[in-house]
């Protein structure tokens, strides 16, 4: 018998044990990889099902504001009077705020709050409008 087909046959265990090391080191990463994978793709959902639940909070409490945004502005401007409208403007801010529930606040910015309230208060004056011309007739 050769040396090397002695050596092969003493050392074959071992290569056993390299080989079968080696294909085990492989499963281990590859189910890392893949829990990693899954992880990754399961916090992405995760994200997109938060981020849709805020959209549609925004938009149900957006709606709530402006369907109060025509008593808000018709007590400032029964409180307050004409020629007041940086006044009556911040108390109906107020108001608003007090309707929001504190941890959704930050949705809203103060450009935001500023463009409802400028739009509650034509609409407002629309019906007042309308209102004193039924009034006259």
């Amino acid at each position: 018998m050769s040396m090397s087909m002695q050596l092969l046959r003493e050392n074959a265990g071992a290569w056993i044990a390299l080989a079968l090391n080696a294909a085990t080191l492989c499963v281990f990463i590859a189910t890392a990889v893949l829990g990693a994978w899954g992880l990754h793709r399961e916090k992405r959902g995760a994200q997109a099902s938060e981020l849709s639940k805020i959209a549609r909070t925004r938009s149900v409490l957006e709606q709530i504001l402006r369907g109060s945004m025509y008593g808000l502005v018709t007590q400032a401007e029964q409180t307050y009077g004409p020629g007041m409208g940086e006044v009556k403007k911040s108390a109906v801010l107020v108001e608003l705020l007090r309707l929001l529930p504190e941890q959704w606040r930050d949705l809203f910015d103060a450009q935001t709050l500023s463009a409802l309230i400028e739009n509650g208060l034509a609409a407002a004056k629309e019906a007042w409008t309308r209102g004193k011309q039924a009034a006259e007739r």
